[in-house]
């Protein structure tokens, strides 16, 4: 179909009885030949009275019942309220709308007693003609045209309501607002140089005729609020919506859907079928709460696009989402920009690819916790990608799935990057890039990144990357998380640089598990420059599921290639078959690039063989060239023998490096024997075997583990056996002497390995000093009492009590118990006992002790104490003043000693 070259019109209808696909018109001038009218003959309905009281016309209204009526009052610039239903046939005469008084004009089909939504049903005979039954003139460009609260058919090719010529459209509005509108079998909607708005809940459907072509011939949709559902069958090939002018108004053509619009299209055909000369842009945007714009379209989505591009964005909480389509952007080659921010959401679901053409600046871009989906079951992109990177910023998503090549042109620009835990997702049913191109002037090489708080999902059924240029590198680098599951890495012959930089604190679970179509190794390394490196704290696993004796990661065959691993959980899986290296041409350091201080990097080592045999090794640090011929340079010379002897790690199936393990004291001669307790200095002497590069050093704890005092530190060796010696002042108070193992910082560990060479009981609380024997002075012989006595001085009777506990003191009491009265035992006399005759004296108060009836002296209350000197309790004062004798009345032997037995009880309780 032709427009008119000089109007820039739109397409004219087919001829009648012709059929769509196979005819097309060209169109006479309109503006130089205006169709004349037929001749009508109007026979006026019957006009029904109204009470004024029943009667609810808009202010502003003008109310009318008949075609008549309707004419007058919008040829008169008024806008109008329908009281009846109302047909616009042959019998009706054409209405030009505003043509004595131009000025906005709404057609509200309220009625104004029942509220009801009245017809205004056109049913035009002469159905291509371009003056239909309401049209304006050039006076009426800039206005707004509102159709509101009706039920409206239509059957001309024009619509339903068109400008006498195209161009007096011009900034010119037809508003649809809370309407159900059918279109039989015709175009819907035609307004050429303007736009057409929707408000409020509208349904509108177009069905299948030989005037049903496009549903909108227009600048713009534009969906201003409430629920628009669309059902568009155009003929032949017509789509939803064709463009051939560029509003006035500053906004680029398409569809524009604002807050809280919800717009439901369907179409047979294309959304934007077709379109005319120098449009720059055609977007597809949704923006505000709750905007969702849905399309279901049987071909595609922007069948063509503006000569600048064509953008497709959602912002601001909105939506849009194709649930079919085929192609989303059939043509066109550059700007073709997918954009979702600020909490919006894009979903693609399309049967054929999203770029159909060449791609150059096609960013797409999803912010502020926003996602894009998209689904293809051809490739996402059929073309070339330049400077067209993939980007999720701030808590945002990107899914791209395809069931066949995910890029199936060269990509060359165009970075894939997840920032501020956001998270991009890239499968692909065949392979994900097809080729990579070499980098423009200026430009990196080809990258896939995260920052250390997002993630990257990649799978291919097939390869990663297939081809690549000559000095196209590529660099996946992850600071976040990575899982990729990949049939074959790279499938070419020649080789390319690849950098896999996967940094500090990442976690990685990279796969390989398909055939491979060229011998490169799954993870290649093949071209000199090539590396891995892995940073510290990372998490990063690496699995050969392959069947192929191909090495899982193969370096460059002249000088090997570097792979280095810092202070990392890293896990090299391989498969079983007996002929599969984990490495082949790598050189393998324990090492971080990215640290500035370049220490040495330590790690613990687990060896799995692929008999399932496994060797740990606690604490290593090493070098190691493997290719042809192993050489390695370690600190455990076990760990080096064991290497070189794997063949080339072929018996391995797989390699861990872990965080180091607590350090082994294998044996331990002690030739200096141990101190004595009370030794002031000791020279100890100590060898055996222990973890290579663990440090030993003799320790003094208390009981409670704290080092009182600690020796020098001294490594063991590559070949595990340490000497020890030192000359030590020793400590007071200690409990313990140990050996202990620990590695030096970083990795010193908080709880050491330890041998104990002498264990002390923990200090306790006890008697430092208790009576012997008490001495009481010699007395006259006598049948009376005696006076109360105290023992002399020749009595060792001081009582001092110790408390070294730690922490927790007090809390004891003393008690002395009578277990054994004063008794003389003569040679040739019977045994005398002198009842009662030791006193117990407390609070004033004596009284004789009794057998077996302890007797509380002393008391003393809990309470905390951290010196580490003993609290020391003198109660030989108070046992002097407490305890006495007193001879009872009756008969004694003389000159014989009388003696008793007393028991002093320490309670640790307390009292």
């Amino acid at each position: 179909m032709f427009a008119h070259y000089q109007t820039i019109s739109a397409a004219e209808p087919p001829i009648s009885n012709q059929s769509a696909q196979s005819s097309a018109v060209v169109a006479d001038s309109k503006e130089l030949q205006p169709i004349s009218e037929p001749s009508t003959s109007v026979i006026a309905p019957p006009t029904i009275e109204l009470s004024q009281s029943n009667v609810n016309t808009k202010t502003g209204f003008t109310q009318v019942q008949t075609a008549a009526e309707l004419k007058t009052a919008l040829e008169n610039g008024n806008s109008v309220q329908l009281a009846a239903d109302i047909t616009l046939n042959h019998d009706a005469a054409r209405i030009q709308l505003g043509k004595s008084n131009p000025q906005n004009i709404t057609i509200d089909g309220t009625d104004p007693i029942t509220g009801q939504h009245h017809h205004l049903d056109i049913i035009d005979s002469l159905v291509a003609t371009g003056t239909t039954y309401l049209n304006f003139g050039a006076n009426m460009a800039g206005k707004t045209i509102e159709f509101t609260n009706l039920k409206l058919t239509n059957n001309n090719y024009y619509g339903l309501c068109h400008p006498v010529l195209d161009s007096y459209s011009k900034g010119s509005t037809l508003l649809l607002n809370n309407v159900e509108y059918t279109s039989n079998a015709a175009q819907a909607l035609h307004l050429i140089y303007g736009v057409i708005a929707f408000s409020g809940n509208n349904t509108i459907t177009q069905t299948n005729g030989i005037y049903s072509q496009e549903f909108a011939e227009t600048g713009r949709l534009d969906f201003n609020g409430g629920t628009t559902t669309i059902n568009h069958t155009g003929s032949g090939t017509y789509g939803l919506l064709r463009v051939d002018q560029v509003p006035t108004d500053g906004v680029a053509p398409g569809i524009q859907v604002a807050d809280g619009a919800k717009v439901a299209i369907t179409t047979n055909n294309a959304i934007f079928p077709t379109v005319g000369l120098g449009i720059p842009h055609i977007d597809i945007e949704s923006k505000g709460t709750g905007s969702d714009l849905t399309m279901n379209a049987g071909a595609q989505i922007f069948n063509v696009t503006g000569n600048s591009g064509s953008k497709t964005v959602a912002t601001n909480g909105a939506s849009i989402s194709v649930t079919k389509g085929t192609n989303f952007y059939q043509t066109g080659n550059t700007n073709q920009t997918i954009n979702a921010t600020n909490n919006s959401h894009i979903n693609l679901q399309l049967s054929g690819v999203l770029y159909n053409l060449a791609q150059t600046q096609a960013p797409m871009h999803a912010a502020q916790n926003s996602t894009i989906d998209i689904k293809t079951t051809g490739p996402l992109s059929n073309s070339s990608q330049t400077k067209s990177p993939i980007t999720a910023d701030q808590e945002s998503t990107i899914n791209l799935t395809s069931d066949s090549n995910l890029f199936n042109g060269y990509v060359q620009d165009t970075p894939v990057s997840a920032t501020n835990k956001s998270q991009i997702s890239l499968k692909a049913g065949k392979d994900l890039f097809t080729n990579i191109y070499n980098p423009t002037t200026g430009n990196p090489a080809m990258q896939v990144t995260t920052d250390s708080t997002s993630k990257m999902n990649l799978a291919a059924q097939d390869a990663f990357i297939r081809n690549a240029q000559t000095n196209s590198d590529f660099k996946l680098a992850v600071g976040g998380e990575l899982v990729a599951t990949f049939g074959q890495y790279y499938a070419n012959a020649s080789a390319r640089k690849f950098f896999f930089d996967f940094q500090d604190n990442s976690v990685i679970n990279l796969t390989i598990n398909g055939p491979q179509s060229i011998a490169n190794g799954l993870i290649p390394l093949g071209m000199a420059g090539s590396y891995m490196q892995i940073g510290d704290h990372s998490q990063v696993t690496v699995n050969n599921q392959t069947t192929t004796a191909q090495p899982l990661l193969l370096g460059a065959s002249t000088g090997n290639s570097l792979v280095a691993i810092g202070d990392a959980d890293v896990t090299f899986n391989n498969n079983t078959v007996a002929e599969t290296p984990i490495f082949d041409h790598i050189n393998l350091h324990l090492e971080n690039p990215g640290d500035t201080n370049a220490r040495p990097r330590y790690r613990g080592i687990t060896l799995t063989e692929k008999n399932q045999s496994k060797t740990v090794f606690p604490f290593v640090h090493f070098t190691a060239s493997i290719g042809t011929s192993t050489t390695v340079s370690s600190t455990d010379d076990t760990f080096r023998t064991k290497l070189v002897n794997l063949k080339d790690t072929k018996g391995l199936t797989q390699f861990h490096l872990h965080d180091p393990l607590p350090p082994e004291i294998l044996t331990l001669e002690n030739t200096s024997g141990l101190p004595a307790d009370d030794v002031h200095q000791f020279n100890f002497d100590l060898h055996g075997t222990a973890t290579p590069g663990s440090e030993l050093n003799v320790n003094f704890l208390t009981a409670v583990d704290q080092s009182l005092l600690a020796g020098p530190k001294k490594a063991a060796a590559s070949n595990q056996t340490y000497q020890y010696q030192w000359l030590a002042t020793m400590p007071t108070e200690q409990h313990k002497i140990v050996l202990e193992a620990n590695y030096p910082a970083p990795y010193t560990l908080t709880n050491p390995t330890r041998k104990i060479l002498k264990d002390i009981p923990p200090p306790q609380l006890a008697f430092l000093k208790a009576p012997t024997h008490f001495e009481f002075t010699a007395v006259s012989l006598s049948n009376s009492k005696s006076p109360i006595y105290s023992y002399d001085a020749t009595s060792d009777a001081d009582l001092i009590i110790s408390d070294p506990r730690n922490g927790n003191r007090g809390d004891w009491s003393v008690q002395v118990n009578l277990t054994k009265q004063l008794t003389a035992t003569p040679a040739n006399l019977p045994t005398s006992t002198l009842e009662d005759a030791l006193i117990w004296t407390k609070d004033a108060q004596s009284t004789p002790l009794k057998l077996n009836i302890p007797q509380h002296l002393f008391s003393k209350a809990g309470y905390t104490s951290s010196d580490s000197t003993p609290d020391v309790a003198d109660l030989s004062s108070l046992l002097k003043s407490t305890l006495q004798a007193q001879f009872p009345a009756g008969p004694k032997i003389a000159n014989e000693p009388y003696t008793a037995e007393l028991e002093f009880i320490l309670v640790s309780a307390p009292y």
